[in-house]
């Protein structure tokens, strides 16, 4: 089995797509079908599902994947090793949601690149859903997001942290500073909420379902820096991670009270995949967030 089948292989099934692989391969479109065409001659299967010029990975198909890029990880990390190119550079992906990408990592990513100058960092943000899926493809090295725990038999959890959900209003509002609020006064008001993926409001819904209670009114808003923009002007009350509010709250541009019936924590998890090699690149930044929180925990 060629190495370089399998690593033809592996970038049609990121970009699922032949003609964008060979794109990236600087290959004629009919290499790259050769050379699939090789690899289910070889296996005595197909590996991809057709339908006019549309492809999707059957289960043979993901099973390949599998052990393909175990395969070409291998080859990756022996690289790495055998010529003693430890020093962290190349690409490192990180696929984030908005609200962790916006406040958690500007620091971390500063103090990184400083150290690191040599390794290009780039930046998908997606919903939860969404990057969970870039992972799965390998079209990002790590995924950062806010949860409750997750889990994939491929998966590793490199590192993880508790965070509150925290809800808030302008410093003037009736609420502010109020302790055991009940769920139903809090529906009465007007409530700046996130997109309907997003983790935390599912699990404030489910909440509101077992007490069969809706809000009364709602704004739906896909933007953390707007709610708490439209929040300090006093246009409705929202819940987000501690966080994305902790300089709010430090300013009093904002302030928290809590709801009696409510109490929502997720957890910040930073995964990758256990069937790639884990590259220098991504074991800095592993340990660059580690350290970080752990000295700030300390």
């Amino acid at each position: 089995m060629e190495l370089r089948n399998l690593l033809t292989y592996s970038k049609v099934c990121e970009a699922m797509s032949f003609s964008k692989a060979a794109d990236q391969l600087g290959y004629a479109q009919s290499t790259v079908t050769t050379q699939i065409a090789q690899l289910e001659e070889e296996l005595g299967v197909k590996l991809f599902d057709r339908n006019g010029k549309r492809i999707r990975l059957n289960a043979k198909g993901q099973e390949l994947l599998l052990y393909a890029n175990q395969l070409l990880a291998l080859v990756s990390e022996t690289k790495a090793n055998v010529s003693d190119t430890k020093t962290p550079r190349g690409s490192l992906r990180i696929g984030v949601i908005e609200s962790v990408g916006t406040f958690f990592l500007p620091d971390i990513l500063e103090d990184y690149l400083t150290n690191f100058p040599e390794v290009h960092v780039q930046v998908l943000t997606a919903t939860t859903r969404e990057i969970m899926e870039m992972l799965r493809q390998n079209k990002i090295d790590l995924m950062l997001t806010l949860d409750e725990q997750v889990y994939d038999p491929d998966w590793t959890c490199a590192w993880s942290r508790k965070e509150d959900i925290v809800f808030l209003c302008a410093p003037e509002h009736a609420f502010a500073g109020r302790a055991d609020l009940p769920l139903a006064e809090l529906l009465q008001e007007n409530m700046l909420l996130t997109e309907r993926q997003c983790n935390y409001r599912h699990s404030f819904e489910h909440i509101c379902d077992g007490y069969q209670m809706r809000p009364r009114s709602s704004l739906e808003i896909g933007c953390t820096n707007t709610i708490l923009q439209f929040t300090e002007h006093n246009l409705g009350v929202t819940f987000l991670p501690r966080l994305t509010v902790q300089a709010s709250l430090q300013a009093k541009r904002l302030a928290n009270f809590s709801v009696k019936e409510v109490s929502i924590q997720m957890l910040i998890q930073l995964i990758y995949r256990k069937s790639i090699w884990c590259t220098p690149a991504m074991k800095a930044f592993i340990e660059k967030i580690r350290n970080t929180h752990k000295n700030m925990e300390a």
